[in-house]
């Protein structure tokens, strides 16, 4: 993929149990696996679907505070210059900048809202395959304060950025680079639990052979819970869920999407958790 800065490069997700993670993820996408043999990096796990690659799959938090989550990481030019930025714009560095496999560098930080964050600078050539079932096909920074993190993305990366909520009921932002949209924002509300902390809320497109509803009974049976069952948004139909080992995620089919939007996404969802 070629490198722009601010475009999604790469998630991961972390776990007590990687061997039970790959088990899960398997059966739900289909799929399949590479696992680095070098000790030095963790026997680091690079996901497949149909021999392109999806996700990473690594090992507890790098931050022991830091729970089991799916992490995002955005495209960085110079690595180096990204930390020295976010700190000075009102983020923190959690860890790094390290080298990662293939010559990449990496570093995870937390935006100003609290979003933990990952920064990529990739070493060519660089796969990563979105936009399919089984696949990312959506990010979305889940904030209370909806404004900040719309200065600090747009000023770091330099986001075109949409509002495409009310502001009344729902306050949504997308954020593009001139090509497809994969970014955006929700600020959280009174119907979110209030302790709820800031977060990125990564999408996956399912079969829309089978769909959502089908996608979240399998999730259920391989041991995982539901958070939100299945919705209809104009972004597809939606469910948010959780793998066997705390990770949340959500899967989403855009096949089915809303004709007309809704007076609200939050309404449409149901009580946040």
């Amino acid at each position: 993929m070629p490198l722009i800065p601010g475009l999604v490069c790469w998630i991961e997700v972390s776990s007590s149990d990687p061997a039970g993670s790959r088990d899960f993820y398997a059966g739900l996408f289909g799929w399949t696996y590479q696992i680095d043999p070098d000790p030095h990096y963790g026997y680091y796990t690079i996901a497949l679907r149909e021999g392109e690659p999806v996700a990473g799959l690594a090992g507890i938090p790098v931050q022991p505070e830091q729970p089991v989550a799916w992490r995002l990481y955005l495209a960085s030019a110079d690595i180096m210059y990204t930390a020295e930025v976010l700190t000075r714009w009102g983020g923190q560095v959690l860890y790094g900048p390290v080298e990662a496999p293939g010559g990449s560098n990496v570093l995870i930080g937390a935006d100003p809202t609290g979003g933990v964050i990952g920064f990529w600078e990739p070493g060519p050539p660089w796969v990563f395959h979105t936009t399919d079932h089984g696949s990312l096909t959506w990010a979305e920074l889940n904030t209370w304060d909806g404004g900040r993190a719309d200065e600090f993305y747009g000023k770091l990366f330099g986001y075109h950025q949409q509002q495409i909520g009310d502001r009344r009921y729902v306050d949504y932002t997308s954020w593009s680079l001139g090509g497809p949209t994969m970014l955006a924002r929700l600020q959280m509300n009174e119907s979110w639990a209030p302790n709820a902390p800031a977060h990125w809320m990564l999408h996956f497109m399912v079969d829309p052979h089978i769909g959502t509803d089908v996608a979240v009974n399998r999730v259920v049976e391989l041991g995982g819970r539901v958070n939100i069952y299945p919705y209809d948004t104009e972004l597809g139909r939606i469910a948010r869920v959780t793998d066997p080992f705390g990770a949340p995620f959500a899967l989403v089919d855009p096949t089915t999407r809303l004709v007309q939007p809704p007076t609200s996404i939050a309404d449409r969802a149901g009580p946040k958790i």
